[in-house]
């Protein structure tokens, strides 16, 4: 008995001494689930005001952009003159989100976009730019737009002294982005408040509620929740609050915002969306915890009747279920290790798949995981856990795989002390997080290096439009103070002249890109004879070659097609784009090369290789990176001095792209630079070519160019003609000599015009000397023949070939040469007509002719005007399309001959005034030249002048050639034509 109840009390002690480290055990749990369940929600606290606080820096940045937009739009404004401020504002608000902008002169009057005169006393808001000379935004108010809406405001200075305000109304709920005023994958929503809690920018729900505390309110939320609510607003703090939204506990972050002033950001998100991932691992926890009491039990009963061996075994047992289940659901891994023995407890089954490393080599050596994952061993965390002095949960991340060949991975540890001893280390990969970082992180460098672009863009435009502005208003006020002086004044409209066409092509090119930027650009498919496109080119390319000593080296092997089609607008771009930047960046005197082959696709299809080379002033690597993107020049002092706005060759590269070609660039400093485009061209319908039968005929073809010669040679051979080539122009004379001494001349010599030593002409003229004119000399160059005519036929040239040299006009050159010489006489009777055509004097000759104009603009009205009546036209001038109208109508039919439109006019625009012309049922309405003369010269306002029933369009600002041309088109037809 006595044996017994020592053994019972024994037991009674085990059992007493288990269940009160139990009850301990059960306290540090309690503890430690309260205090990981504090952490928790702390940091889904800070996590909701993270979201806030990005959601008010993206809303911050929209309202800075708009501010700063208003305030390029005060800087323009400066530069108008007033009676054209309306207008801008006009086609500003068309290119912006802004419901409507308005002017306010220092007097306090003014217009808006809409064309409405203002004042500034009849403001709904706080006026703070024309009273204090300040930039700023109003307070929300319902304006005209019927909306809530916002005024920005700048002040517009000119020549340092204020001149004006512009204000800019834009709808507070243009703000309302489901990119910025959502968050976590649409769970969390976003609003603003006014001071008193009303709905500035509402959220999804709240459309029926006022007010953010009736919201609340309606959503269960009792009064103490409002009222805390409204004490932190008065206090302008930042904070969460718990509440219920939606039928679920959530989280309310409220933020102060600077902007509009007083405002208040409110989001709000369920608590379990923050808490989705941590919500497992608590469960976890709490399974862990009672699993853990369990086992106490258990252990306790088994101790007491001397079962412990069991006990171990068992709670063993649990743990490996609980690791094994654990690392089949999710997508961590564990590690439990034992410091005291050095020892690994238990290793989850996905830690080999995400590490690369057994199980049993984790069990061998526990410091292998933490290799595996990317951990220094100097790393104190890692020391500490295995040696167990590691005192609270650390976490450290790490990239594996930085070799050249290894895929780039990033590990998050997690060493979290456990009890008894014991430490438990989770691994997962977070690679597709630190990638969403990265791509975040682009995002942010590429939209703040387009800022920069921007600004750099605006201050070298400022500076860009100033130039030449400069040079008209100075000239302009040189030719007043000297108008007795013909010749004085006849050089500052020259120059004034050379000023205006550089402003309009900054403004084309700013615009194209807009376009571009748009979608707007649309590509035409049109027959491109690629000889005249080209011989344009060169043309106009070539008087600033000349200014500047340049030399331009065609390049190209005999080409089969010369008819392609395309948009030969967009392609000519492209070329002339190119073209243009190897002439401004090449220095004095150097050499610009042009380099054409073709190379086949398919039946219907070839593809165009375009080569441009230059030997000029070259571009750094660094430049080269972003050469093709809007506004970026390079840095360097030479070509700071190159006007430009560093969008050509953005705009090139997009039509390139859009006709589904590729271009790239090659470039050293100092060295040059070599542009390649490469476009498919569709051919069109197929045509049976016959070519001459040129057999037994003789060639000799002079260049310097191996290449040339043996293309040209190769051509001439599959027609039959026997050809031969030298590389220079001494050595022609010779085989042309030798030839006739033989009694074999040459049907037809070619010779290049720029050869090193003996060019081109001189050979000609040596030919000319020893054997006189009977054999046909052809002259091969890239200049147009007007270039050289003069000096060609004195030296004995026959005839002329462009380069690149197409196989059609190669082998009708030949024919006419060598069959057809009698025909000479009809080519002199076709020089004669062509000569015979008007001359300017007799185009601008208008004398009895009776124009009707339409032009709303004071100073256009009076220009187009002086001009007809200077030319001898009788001019009648309408200010509107309704005066247009009237005029005509009142006139008996046939009075007028033709009529000159603007487009937008008041009261009624051109294209309405044209279809009531057409419309009238007179018995000249269909058939009376109506001209549009206007500044919309988009393709699409093209389309819609020739849809109401214009005849032709003339863009502003007018050139005189086109404009006489236009006008004596239509009078020398005496008929009604189309565009």
């Amino acid at each position: 008995m006595k044996a017994e109840a020592k053994e019972k009390k024994k037991s009674g002690a085990i059992l007493a001494a288990s269940a009160g480290i139990f009850v301990i055990a059960l306290s540090v749990s309690s503890f430690f689930l309260i205090q990981i369940i504090g952490r928790m929600n702390r940091s889904a606290n800070q996590n909701l005001l993270t979201s806030s606080r990005v959601i008010n820096e993206g809303l911050n940045n929209k309202i800075t952009l708009d501010q700063e937009m208003l305030n390029t739009l005060a800087d323009l404004l400066a530069l108008e003159e007033e009676d054209m401020v309306g207008k801008t504002l006009c086609k500003y608000t068309d290119f912006t989100d802004f419901y409507q902008f308005s002017y306010i002169n220092m007097d306090g009057k003014g217009t808006d976009s809409k064309g409405n005169t203002i004042y500034a006393s009849d403001f709904q808001f706080d006026e703070i730019s024309l009273s204090q000379g300040k930039n700023g935004i109003s307070a929300p108010y319902y304006g005209s737009s019927g909306r809530l809406q916002l005024t920005y405001q700048s002040p517009v200075i000119r020549d340092g002294k204020q001149v004006g305000a512009v204000y800019a109304d834009r709808i507070v709920n243009d703000y309302n982005l489901p990119t910025l005023f959502t968050f976590h994958n649409g769970a969390g929503s976003a609003f603003v408040v006014d001071s008193d809690g009303k709905f500035i920018i509402s959220s999804r729900g709240t459309g029926g509620e006022k007010d953010i505390f009736s919201y609340l309110g309606e959503q269960g939320n009792g009064d103490a929740v409002r009222e805390t609510l409204r004490q932190v607003m008065e206090e302008e703090k930042s904070g969460t609050l718990t509440i219920v939204y939606k039928d679920q506990k959530s989280l309310l972050g409220f933020l102060p915002v600077e902007a509009p002033e007083g405002c208040y950001l409110l989001t709000v998100i369920p608590r379990s969306i923050l808490q989705q991932e941590a919500t497992p691992i608590i469960c976890m926890l709490c399974c862990m915890f009672c699993l853990l009491l369990i086992g106490g039990i258990s252990i306790s009963a088994l101790l007491a009747g001397r079962q412990s061996m069991k006990a171990d075994v068992k709670q063993k047992e649990y743990r490996e279920k609980l690791f094994g289940n654990l690392s089949a659901n999710i997508d961590f891994a564990f590690m439990l290790y034992t410091p005291e023995q050095q020892k690994v407890e238990l290793v989850s089954d996905n830690l080999p798949g995400l590490l690369g490393i057994t199980s049993q080599q984790v069990m061998e050596r526990p410091g292998q995981v933490f290799d595996a994952s990317g951990m220094s061993r100097e790393d104190e965390a890692r020391n500490g856990f295995l040696r167990g002095t590691l005192g609270e949960q650390i976490t450290r991340e790490s990239m594996v795989g930085s070799g050249p060949n290894e895929v780039r991975r990033w590990i998050a540890v997690h060493l979290i002390p456990a009890d008894y001893g014991q430490y438990l280390a989770v691994f997962h990969e977070t690679t597709s997080e630190h990638d969403m970082r990265d791509q975040l992180a682009d995002a942010l460098t590429q939209a703040q290096n387009s800022n920069r672009a921007r600004t750099a863009f605006f201050s070298s435009m400022s500076h860009d439009i100033r130039t030449p502005m400069n040079g008209i208003i100075g000239m302009t006020n040189i030719a007043l103070k000297n108008l007795d002086d013909r010749e004085k004044v006849e050089s500052c409209l020259n120059k004034i002249t050379a000023a205006s066409g550089h402003l309009l092509s900054l403004i084309n090119e700013v615009l194209d890109m807009s376009r571009i930027e748009s979608g707007r650009i649309s590509l035409k498919e049109e027959n491109v004879h690629l000889p005249s496109l080209i011989g344009n080119l060169l043309s106009v390319i070539k008087p600033d070659m000349d200014k500047k000593g340049q030399s331009l080296r065609m390049q190209s092997r005999i080409l089969e097609h010369d008819t392609v089609i395309s948009d030969t607008l967009h392609l000519q771009k492209i070329l002339l784009n190119l073209l243009s930047n190897a002439v401004k960046y090449t220095q004095e005197g150097g050499e610009i090369r042009l380099l054409i082959s073709e190379l086949p696709m398919e039946s219907d299809t070839i593809r165009m290789r375009f080569v441009v080379e230059d030997n000029g002033f070259g571009m750094s690597p660094a430049f080269l990176e972003r050469i093709f993107l809007p506004f970026e020049r390079a840095e360097d002092s030479r070509m700071n001095q190159v006007p430009g706005t560093g969008l050509g060759l953005a705009i090139t590269k997009s039509i390139v792209d859009l006709m589904g070609g590729l271009i790239s660039v090659e470039s050293r400093e100092h060295e040059g630079s070599r542009f390649t485009v490469e476009i498919p061209l569709k051919l069109p319908a197929q045509q049976v070519e016959e070519f001459p039968e040129l057999s037994g005929y003789s060639a000799l073809i002079v260049d310097d160019d191996r290449d040339a010669c043996e293309s040209i040679g190769l051509i001439l051979q599959e027609s039959g003609v026997r050809a031969n080539w030298v590389n220079n122009g001494p050595a022609a004379v010779e085989q042309v000599y030798k030839a006739h001494e033989e009694k074999d001349d040459y049907c037809v010599v070619i010779l290049d015009w720029r050869m090193p030593g003996m060019d081109g002409l001189e050979t000609a003229r040596q030919i000319r000397g020893r054997l006189g004119s009977e054999v046909p000399i052809l002259l091969l160059s890239a200049y147009d023949w007007e270039s050289v005519k003069e000096e060609a036929l004195e030296a004995g040239i026959n005839g002329f070939l462009t380069k690149p040299i197409f196989r059609t006009e190669l082998l009708e050159q030949m024919k006419y040469y060598i069959w057809d010489k009698n025909k000479e006489t009809e080519k002199q009777e076709a020089e004669k007509a062509v000569t015979a055509k008007l001359q300017p004097e007799e185009a601008e000759n208008l004398q009895g002719i009776r124009i009707l104009t339409a032009e709303d603009n004071e100073l256009n009205r009076e220009i187009i005007v002086e001009l007809l009546e200077n030319s001898g036209a009788v001019v009648d001038s309408a200010q509107n399309g309704k005066e247009a109208l009237d005029y005509y109508l009142n006139s008996s039919p046939g009075y007028y001959h033709l009529i000159l439109m603007d487009v937008n006019m008041p009261v009624m625009d051109g294209l309405e005034a044209v279809r009531a012309i057409r419309d009238s049922g007179r018995e000249d309405a269909a058939m009376i030249p109506v001209i549009a003369m206007t500044a919309d010269v988009f393709k699409e306002d093209i389309n819609k002048c020739r849809e109401a029933g214009m005849n032709a369009h003339i863009g502003k600002p007018v050139e005189l050639d086109k404009l006489y041309s236009t006008l004596r088109r239509f009078l020398n037809t005496g008929k009604s034509g189309e565009m």
